[in-house]
């Protein structure tokens, strides 16, 4: 932490910015450690050990907030802090005000944070990626390769602190796995991602996983394309979790006031069917990203974003919050000490309902069933909602997978498919969380999607 510890290094920093006409101002410290290793035939292809430090400062100067941020605690850093903010606070011209928050009546205490992490070494983490590689070419002689295997784990802490006496801190780890094995038979290749991510070690069976993820690569062998028209679709657990988190930003307040989301005027109005309900959790048991506050000291809670189809409320940082004249949602993301504030969910998932995977193909009777899709980034549009995408997955005849397809097309629009949920499976599952966000869904039975395929 260069020469100087965290309190001694704040007093000198609070000090400074006072000294140079800062109002109110806030620190924002981070330290962690990050692993990753990717190995490929039994050696090590990636290995990755990163011990992050740094400490993000705010303020604000002439009524204008200013960002700055270091990753040494020195003298120089002090003075460097303050002038940087000072400089960005008078470019900035966005009419909006933004403030330091004097704190929440109270926190919630949630423990995001597993000792027994600590102990599994470097070693060990590669050790069970090697187990997962060779697990996956042991399964089945039809496994060829492994086009991916990889295991990750971090652990972070966060504190906040600011001018007007609020100290938070909150600590999280977390380790997750992914394989991608490839698999051949008469010449064609297919493969398919799984992955697990844990903070809880009798969850993490690397062997399980390797044998899921062959499963899962062998079910699309013979897979051919279905007619070009309109199906009814399954969309499984893990394709649902990643619509959602694509389309997750038309419920931030900032782009809907920006006009970057159709969700303009329609909180408290019916945006989605019976079944669906979406919820933001920050406080969840286990939750990859739980926190019980906001990258603005907000504290979190539970809400229903979606409940039964209406919009109960849009993602508030404080800032979106003044304008619109409601409470901050505690959704202020700040993804590391650099960043300065913005919106994001927290873990954001689709409620569950009664069903079995197997029992909603049976209401479905005839249709798809979509496991994978790609192009999410290039041919999804978060402000349309227009989205066309390559995917792959089952034909269901009478209720039972009859056959795998690929090279198809789906196409639709994400708020009408809000609105074309029949049915909402049981099976809950998160994808990996990305940044300060982790995306969960179950199995959603939709009335009708495009797909584009063979055409007669």
């Amino acid at each position: 932490m260069g020469n100087m510890n965290f309190t001694e290094f704040k007093e000198k920093l609070f000090d400074a910015a006072r000294k140079k006409g800062f109002t109110d101002f806030e620190i924002f410290y981070t330290s962690g450690e990050n692993f990753g290793v990717t190995v490929y035939r039994g050696e090590i292809d990636n290995y990755s050990v990163n011990a992050t430090r740094g400490l993000g400062f705010r303020g604000i100067f002439e009524g204008k907030m200013g960002y700055s941020y270091t990753e040494i605690l020195d003298d120089e850093a002090v003075d460097l802090l303050v002038e940087n903010a000072k400089v960005n606070a008078t470019i900035i011209d966005d009419e909006d005000k933004e403030e330091i928050f004097a704190g929440s009546e109270k926190y919630s205490n949630i423990n995001c944070y597993n000792e027994e992490l600590d102990d599994i070494s470097a070693d060990r983490k590669i050790e069970l990626a090697m187990e997962m590689e060779k697990t996956a070419l042991e399964e089945d002689k039809r496994v060829k390769d492994v086009r991916h295997c990889s295991v990750h784990s971090f652990a972070v802490n966060v504190s906040l602190v600011n001018s007007k006496g609020l100290e938070l801190s909150h600590r999280t780890n977390a380790i997750y796995a992914m394989l991608s094995p490839v698999v051949e038979e008469n010449g064609k290749t297919n493969t398919a991602m799984e992955f697990i991510a844990t903070r809880n070690l009798r969850d993490f069976n690397v062997h399980n996983l390797a044998k899921e993820a062959v499963r899962k690569s062998l079910s699309f062998i013979g897979a051919k394309p279905v007619r070009t028209g309109k199906y009814m679709v399954i969309l499984n657990n893990e394709t649902a979790s990643d619509i959602l988190e694509t389309y997750s930003s038309i419920f931030s307040a900032e782009r809907v006031q920006k006009g970057m989301s159709l969700l303009k005027d329609k909180t408290g109005k019916m945006v989605g069917s019976k079944a669906l309900t979406i919820i933001d959790d920050p406080l969840m048991e286990n939750g990859m990203v739980s926190a019980p506050f906001d990258g603005e000291g907000v504290a979190c809670y539970k809400k229903e974003v979606i409940k039964e189809g209406q919009l109960v409320t849009l993602l508030y940082n404080l800032k979106a919050a003044a304008k619109d004249g409601v409470k901050s949602t505690g959704n202020a993301s700040r993804p590391s000490y650099a960043s300065t504030i913005d919106i994001a969910p927290s873990n954001f998932y689709i409620k569950p309902g009664e069903l079995e995977l197997e029992a909603l193909c049976q209401k479905m009777h005839n249709g798809l069933l979509i496991t994978e899709v790609q192009g999410l980034h290039s041919g999804a549009n978060t402000i349309s909602g227009d989205f066309s995408l390559a995917a792959k997955g089952f034909e269901i005849v009478n209720g039972k997978i009859s056959r795998p397809v690929e090279q198809i097309t789906i196409a639709g629009n994400f708020y009408k498919m809000m609105e074309d949920v029949i049915e909402v499976g049981k099976d809950l599952r998160f994808g990996v969380p990305s940044g300060v966000s982790s995306f969960g869904s179950p199995a959603l039975l939709i009335r009708e999607l495009s797909v584009a395929g063979l055409n007669d």
